[in-house]
């Protein structure tokens, strides 16, 4: 099975049991019968890969949306905005899946990470992932790190509007996102105490 792009069509809540989608395709409620989880065999057992959540599917509501488990292979339960990206796939589409670490453990690299939050265009943004999407347009003048955030790690930012960043904060060189839809790498020195994108 391929992977299934989605997203949220209502907010979840940390405690919810249940997630409402845009689109069921590639969702389907489990089938035990089909291949052997614990050997890492794909079987009738679809994820839903929700920010830094992976949540097993456990039934299907109508065709609006799917019963969950939260906080599957150590991912921690959370809450989610609805528009929130989710990626539906088999055991087998999330190979060499590790979680997020939060606390203690730098959280980068991670072998397969999804987009996290989208944030909306500021003077100061603030990262919720190291990939994820700033919406409208306007200038960026400082960017603050995620959780876990070491010196050297990237954060890559798509530019859903035509924005620009400046070089008056915390940002080493100004210039114009003037295509949406790219992707910009910035890496953080802690020398210069500036962020350093990857094109301009």
């Amino acid at each position: 099975m391929a992977i299934n792009a989605t997203t949220l069509s209502a907010a979840v809540a940390v405690t919810d049991t249940s997630v409402l989608l845009a689109s069921l395709t590639g969702v389907t409620a489990p089938n035990y019968q089909v291949g052997d989880p614990t050997r890492g065999i794909s079987g009738g057992v679809t994820y839903l890969f929700v920010e830094q959540e992976l949540m097993k599917v456990t039934g299907l509501i109508g065709t609006v949306g799917a019963t969950v488990v939260r906080g599957e292979l150590g991912t921690v339960a959370s809450a989610h905005g609805a528009s929130a990206p989710v990626i539906a796939g088999l055991p087998a589409d999330f190979p060499k899946f590790q979680p997020a670490l939060q606390s203690a453990v730098p959280a980068y690299p991670i072998p397969f990470q999804g987009f996290s939050a989208p944030v909306a265009n500021a003077a100061t943004i603030v990262a919720t992932g190291p990939y994820f999407h700033v919406t409208g347009a306007g200038a960026v003048v400082n960017i603050t790190a995620p959780p876990g955030y070491q010196e050297g790690g990237e954060i890559t930012i798509v530019f859903d509007a035509a924005a620009t960043w400046t070089a008056a904060g915390n940002i080493s060189t100004a210039s114009t996102a003037t295509q949406t839809g790219i992707a910009t790498t910035f890496i953080f020195d802690n020398g210069s105490g500036k962020w350093h994108p990857s094109h301009l």
